[in-house]
């Protein structure tokens, strides 16, 4: 019975440390994860601050001579820079207010950076990405995803939106791609069951309205769409979804 004891004790010790040891290699490598976003969002920020010493850029004349038009769009040097280091970064998605201020990636494996670095190593928090059925330079759906992380990043901002007073609050959502920059609008949020229709393909203006139309209940006038998911953890299997538009 004593032997019997200490088998159970010393097995009971061996579970505890791996068990420990675990959560802290888990730790370990999160800490390291955020240290390389932040020093992405770092980048990224430099490149939006201008010198108030430097002039505005000069706007290009209509060819008539009259109305000035602005200038073509050029995504920023630490986004051209992100783009050419990892081939399969589409763009960059920032919500002010939030802790999202991150790389957009897209592989034809669409579960592929679910739990991947933007290096392809494997991750705990993997990465924020696009469907691998929709195309950011075309009008249509498009479904980005990200994890909840318990210690607040990535995409666990997002669940919060089902709260109508954060929802109301934080309503300036920015996706740089390489040929354009989209000022979104969130215009609704739920959370219920995972659902394949999101990876739909949609070709035309009225199949985003009905889209948006059978599953919100809206009647939103749009051509483009944007719906950012994650889990909820309200029950099993349940996400939350995040409508999000252009600005007119």
């Amino acid at each position: 019975m004593r032997n019997l004891k200490k088998m159970i004790m010393v097995l009971l010790i061996a579970i505890m440390a791996i068990s420990g040891t675990m959560i802290i290699k888990k730790n370990l490598r999160l800490k390291q994860e955020a240290q390389e976003f932040a020093a992405i969002q770092a980048a990224m920020s430099e490149t939006k601050t201008v010198p108030e010493t430097q002039p505005e850029p000069a706007k290009e004349k209509e060819e008539n001579g009259d109305e000035p038009t602005e200038p073509a769009y050029e995504p920023s040097e630490a986004l051209r820079n992100l783009m050419e280091k990892y081939p399969d970064c589409i763009g960059y998605i920032t919500i002010e207010g939030t802790k999202v201020d991150l790389p957009i990636m897209q592989n034809a494996d669409n579960e592929y950076y679910l739990h991947r670095d933007m290096d392809g190593e494997k991750s705990v928090s993997g990465c924020i990405y696009m469907d691998s059925n929709h195309d950011i330079h075309e009008k249509g759906l498009h479904t980005i995803y990200g994890h909840h992380m318990k210690n607040g990043s990535m995409f666990r901002d997002v669940a919060r939106f089902t709260d109508a007073t954060y929802f109301a609050e934080h309503q300036n959502i920015t996706i740089q791609a390489s040929d354009k920059e989209l000022r979104l609008k969130p215009v609704y949020c739920y959370a219920g069951r995972a659902d394949g229709s999101y990876r739909n393909v949609l070709e035309n203006h009225g199949q985003v309205i009905d889209f948006i139309k059978s599953h919100t209940g809206l009647d939103v006038d749009a051509d483009d769409l944007y719906v950012l998911v994650t889990c909820s953890y309200g029950s099993q299997d349940e996400r939350t979804y995040l409508y999000c538009v252009p600005e007119q």
